[in-house]
């Protein structure tokens, strides 16, 4: 369940980033900058961890 509830708040980040570059939503609250923040740190971080286990599954490839 809680493996679910991860996922899905990745998917959500990654859909709210990319609608953020593509469409720059409003932050005139202080609340909407705060969510935009949270969602920003999760996209960002499972952006990189996703391209560091491309590169770690091509060296792997590599190396064996």
């Amino acid at each position: 369940m809680k493996n679910i509830l991860f996922k899905l708040l990745i998917v959500v980040s990654w859909i709210y980033g990319l609608g953020y570059i593509l469409f720059d939503f409003s932050n005139d609250t202080f609340v909407m900058r705060a969510i935009t923040g949270v969602m920003s740190l999760v996209f960002s971080c499972s952006l990189l961890f996703f391209l560091l286990k491309i590169i770690d599954n091509k060296k792997q490839k590599k190396g064996g």
